[in-house]
């Protein structure tokens, strides 16, 4: 769906996409002086999963004898050091299917952090027409950009006319899509399988891989598994169906800028 920006109204961008598409640098090009920065992920882990991500760490620190007694005695606190350039913390919580001894979830705990994910991303995208008023209203900014987090695609649902979030995007903001290319996709693949990233997976894509997943192995069950092969075998399968979804969500309601267009972006003029 086309949304003309006009220059002299303020203007309201949210830029969806893969991981490393430009979607943060595309932000940093905007003078920080007209625009509001929302970081769907930021927000995500510093106040829905805030809470969740901190007992996390200090569950990981009970572990250890000596930390468990200092967070006892309350000699020491643990607290997450979330911003918009660091989110490696976040990563620990998200975690991977795997082998417990080798720091892997089982399948339910982790479909249960999932959901946790999944539940905190939809509010956090929900709370933009809340931010853009606030923008303007308490700080000033004259324009907005919101910046989704790359499993968007995954907690929307393209086909349907009646998605709340889609519903939203489309009534508040001009929606960005930055298409990766091949090569970039091929980046992501190479990376993830030599360091396999925990990041959301839909509980319907876990469900239809694993029987495969189980059957390359010959194990039982996914505990089996060291976590790293998880990874390395679900990443670039869900790369496909993540790129399928975000070109569904495309076609229906968003521009589409090539990485080497929005790579181009060198400032606000640029830009619009």
């Amino acid at each position: 769906m086309e949304h003309p920006i006009n220059p002299n109204q303020p203007i309201r961008i949210a830029v969806m996409g893969l991981s490393g598409v430009g979607k943060t640098t595309l932000a940093r090009c905007l003078p920080q002086s007209r625009w509001f920065h929302y970081s769907v992920d930021y927000r995500i882990w510093t106040h829905y999963l805030g809470d969740e991500l901190n007992d996390y760490l200090k569950k990981l620190a009970m572990t250890h004898p000596l930390l468990r007694e200092m967070l006892q005695r309350d000699a020491i606190t643990v607290e997450h050091r979330v911003h918009f350039d660091n989110l490696l913390a976040t990563s620990l919580f998200m975690g991977m299917l795997g082998n417990p001894k080798k720091h892997g979830s089982t399948l339910s705990d982790f479909t249960a952090r999932m959901a946790k994910h999944a539940g905190a991303e939809v509010a956090a995208m929900l709370d933009i027409p809340q931010f853009i008023a606030r923008a303007e209203e308490l700080y000033e900014y004259p324009n907005f950009l919101a910046d989704l987090s790359g499993s968007l695609c995954e907690v929307v649902e393209p086909a349907s006319e009646d998605d709340a979030v889609l519903r939203m995007l489309d009534e508040t903001v001009t929606l960005i899509y930055i298409r990766a290319t091949k090569a970039h996709e091929k980046v992501l693949i190479e990376r993830n399988i030599a360091d396999p990233k925990p990041i959301y997976y839909r509980p319907d894509f876990v469900a239809a891989e694993l029987p495969g997943l189980l059957e390359k192995y010959n194990a039982p069950d996914v505990t089996a598994i060291d976590p790293r092969k998880v990874g390395a075998y679900l990443y670039p399968r869900l790369l496909a169906h993540r790129v399928e979804r975000y070109e569904a969500i495309a076609a229906k309601h968003a521009l589409v800028l090539t990485m080497e267009q929005a790579a181009a972006i060198r400032s606000e003029s640029d830009l619009l």
